[in-house]
């Protein structure tokens, strides 16, 4: 079952304002929009119940309903029943695997040369990457990077602190300082790394680094800190929840998706999303 599919997950959607429902083993979300009606999205499924969808989209007056299938073979189905492909997404279309299961050895192996010269560097500056709780530290890490790349500002604050409390049992944070840090402060941090755990299988979820961080190679230690921690955990898989798809492109993707993909894994590729307009009544 995919993590879109799970009661941690449902009580993250809670927490930003979202309402649940849930028939048999899939949970359907809805957003309540004032005066016009709703939004509903079913993600990760792999099995919709199109009769309760029906009733949902009566009780909650939705005006859009998104269906985002785990399988491709479901793709016919969901269209006979009056919904359409659409040209954006909503969640990744195509990401990169990690197998857990195989030793160390062969994890180093199956990444690019340059992915793993890039550990050894980092190693060789003396970085440090510590397991931490420290998710305000995060948070605010992860503005200050964004507002930096992107020149604006793009608060998600309030969505990494849900995930976090949704998730806190099941998570880790990875952070990479200078050599001589005794733990991670908003002074020190080179990198970071938020990844949650659900039904056996890792999730890259966020991450962030400073200029200083990037020339240190330490985006790369802290996700390969973060993959054995996972690891050691009996993950199943390490999921770095998103890669450019040439399907939907989006051209800002290909920079961190070579990274990602330099770390070696499989790539899996999901149907994308569907949806249906209608005049809430």
């Amino acid at each position: 079952m995919d993590l879109r599919q799970t009661t941690e997950y449902a009580g993250y959607l809670r927490k930003l304002g979202w309402t649940v429902e849930k028939k048999n083993s899939t949970f359907y979300f809805i957003k309540k929009i004032p005066l016009i009606g709703s939004v509903i999205k079913v993600q990760r499924f792999s099995e919709v119940d199109f009769h309760f969808l029906s009733k949902l989209e009566k009780k909650y007056r939705a005006f859009q309903t998104i269906l985002e299938p785990d399988c491709g073979y479901q793709s016919s189905k969901i269209i006979s029943q009056g919904f359409r492909q659409s040209k954006s997404t909503y969640l990744p279309t195509k990401t990169v695997l990690l197998d857990l299961k195989k030793p160390y050895k062969a994890l180093l192996s199956e990444m690019h040369h340059k992915t793993r010269y890039n550990i050894r560097k980092s190693q060789k500056l003396g970085l440090k990457a510590f397991n931490s709780q420290d998710i305000e530290l995060f948070s605010d890490f992860w503005q200050k990077s964004a507002l930096r790349q992107r020149g604006m500002f793009i608060s998600q604050k309030k969505e990494i602190l849900a995930l976090y409390n949704a998730f806190k049992s099941k998570l880790d944070i990875v952070f990479v300082t200078a050599s001589n840090a005794k733990h991670a402060t908003s002074n020190n941090v080179l990198a970071g790394i938020l990844c949650i755990y659900s039904r056996g299988s890792a999730h890259y979820m966020y991450a962030a680094a400073s200029s200083l961080g990037k020339k240190m190679f330490a985006p790369t230690l802290a996700v390969w800190k973060s993959i054995k921690l996972a690891k050691k955990k009996g993950g199943g898989f390490y999921d770095f929840e998103g890669i450019y798809d040439e399907r939907f492109p989006m051209p800002s993707w290909k920079g961190f998706s070579r990274f990602k993909m330099s770390f070696g894994g499989s790539v899996v590729e999901y149907p994308g999303s569907f949806e249906k307009l209608r005049i809430p009544i």
